[in-house]
């Protein structure tokens, strides 16, 4: 018995009969599955389940809730032993309907529970699980947003799995199905359609092939699609008149999100604020920016300020055209209100305030300071030679790379890590001065984010941060 042959376990696991080969089967690579072999235990792997797959359908009647009872506990037992169970769509797309429903059950089961996080820190309207009714309704919109849908659950899969083989062969698909949604389907066409281009459904699609490619790492001209959105906007009358149209405001919402923030990394020469009626902008955030509702729970008034700042970095640039003594004013008002700003009265306001949302609330405010402080001094928005404020900058520095340690510590129940990608990145640029472990730690930290969020954004910064 000894020397009787051992099946792989690959060949084990479907029932099959092994040649043996070595160092892999036959059979495994005929059915282009990687061998396990032949050792003494068998390996850890993933199993990917395909929505609505079960593994018997011989029970009915009664008996049947028992019986999904005790497959959910036989599920947990074996992800804990030598099989880690992801109930994840299998992604092999037969049909565009197949890919619908499965980037529909792929959000819900592993995208919504890691945003649902943020909700320790309150209400967020943005965040749900899509409900069976509102995907019914979804199959009925423009291929540009159905299909972007399907694109962007296929990026997130490949970012949170990046260096397993199956991430690989999912790439094929994910570009097939972004060549469907820009080239073959709609989104071009209704683009130059008079009577379609400023359209809701219109401007949501450049949004969402904008957040998706983001996402994926794959399109270096981000802006000439905020720019495109930004033009149909204002054929539209403007950032207003478009958000009181039925369901517009939160497209319009995520539109302003993505303009301030990427204006905080971009040059002061050319910033998208300098594009928009600015203040209809701070209309809207105080109007519209409310109960977390779209700025990923920065309290409205911070995040007013980092659109003011990114203004002043604006006006700054053209001096020539703009009296010192005014930047000056507008730049230490702004430092004045972001430290007048306490986390603890707003939190009270909202109804919650718990230690988590202390250090959460902490490194924003730390942050926006941060950047108002680097980011304008060196403009000559802030006195340049000041030495008190050079002394604030690098304390400030150090309070944020000690908040953020706290939030990113594996020990900590600190678990909304994802929401904290900016302030990381306002460290990040302060780390050229800030020595080894910050700039370890901050490295790190957004090889974390990439594989934990399933997205490319983080390594897209860290690459920036390190060429800086």
């Amino acid at each position: 018995m000894e020397g009787r042959k051992r099946h792989c376990w690959e060949c084990l696991r479907r029932s099959l009969v092994c040649d043996f080969q070595v160092p892999g089967c036959k059979r495994c690579a005929a059915s282009k599955t990687n061998c396990p072999g032949y050792g003494e235990t068998p390996p850890v792997r993933v199993k990917w389940l395909a929505p609505g797959q079960v593994n018997s359908r011989q029970y009915k009647g009664k008996n049947r809730q028992k019986i999904g009872k005790a497959r959910c506990e036989s599920t947990r037992s074996e992800s804990t032993a030598d099989t880690q169970i992801l109930a994840v769509p299998s992604f092999e797309l037969q049909t565009e309907a197949h890919a619908q429903v499965q980037a529909f059950e792929y959000f819900n089961a592993c995208i919504y529970p890691i945003q649902a996080q943020v909700l320790q820190l309150g209400t967020n309207r943005n965040v749900y699980k899509i409900p069976a009714a509102v995907f019914q309704r979804g199959l009925a919109a423009p291929d540009h947003i159905r299909l972007g849908l399907v694109y962007m659950m296929l990026s997130h899969r490949i970012n949170q799995t990046a260096g397993h083989p199956d991430s690989k062969a999912l790439a094929k698909t994910l570009y097939h199905y972004r060549g469907l949604m820009i080239h073959i389907h709609s989104l071009n066409d209704d683009i130059s359609v008079t009577q379609k281009r400023a359209s809701n459904m219109v401007l949501t699609g450049i949004l969402v092939l904008l957040l998706a490619d983001t996402q994926q790492g794959i399109s270096q001209n981000w802006r000439y699609h905020i720019e495109g959105a930004r033009r149909l906007i204002m054929l539209r009358g403007g950032i207003h008149q478009v958000a009181i149209s039925y369901g517009a405001l939160p497209m319009i919402l995520s539109f302003i999100f993505l303009v301030v923030t990427a204006d905080t990394s971009s040059p002061a020469s050319n910033l998208l604020v300098q594009t928009l009626p600015i203040e209809e902008l701070y209309s809207m955030l105080e109007r519209y920016g409310g109960n977390g509702y779209a700025f990923q729970m920065c309290p409205t008034s911070l995040f007013v300020e980092i659109a003011k700042i990114n203004y002043i970095r604006a006006r700054a640039s053209k001096s020539e055209m703009v009296e010192e003594g005014d930047l000056r004013k507008d730049a230490c008002e702004a430092l004045r209100r972001i430290y007048d700003f306490s986390f603890e009265e707003w939190a009270n306001i909202n109804g919650h305030l718990k230690e988590a949302h202390n250090l959460f609330f902490s490194i924003l405010q730390s942050a926006v300071a941060l950047y108002c402080i680097s980011s304008l001094q060196t403009l000559g928005g802030l006195p340049p030679g000041s030495t008190l404020l050079l002394s604030n900058g690098y304390m400030e520095r150090e309070i944020l790379y000690g908040l953020l340690g706290k939030a990113f510590n594996p020990a900590s129940a600190f678990r909304i890590t994802g929401y904290l990608l900016w302030p990381l990145i306002v460290l990040g640029v302060q780390a050229v001065d800030g020595g080894a472990d910050m700039r370890t730690f901050v490295r790190k930290s957004l090889t974390d984010l990439s594989a934990y969020w399933g997205t490319h954004s983080p390594l897209a910064a860290k690459e920036v941060l390190e060429n800086f």
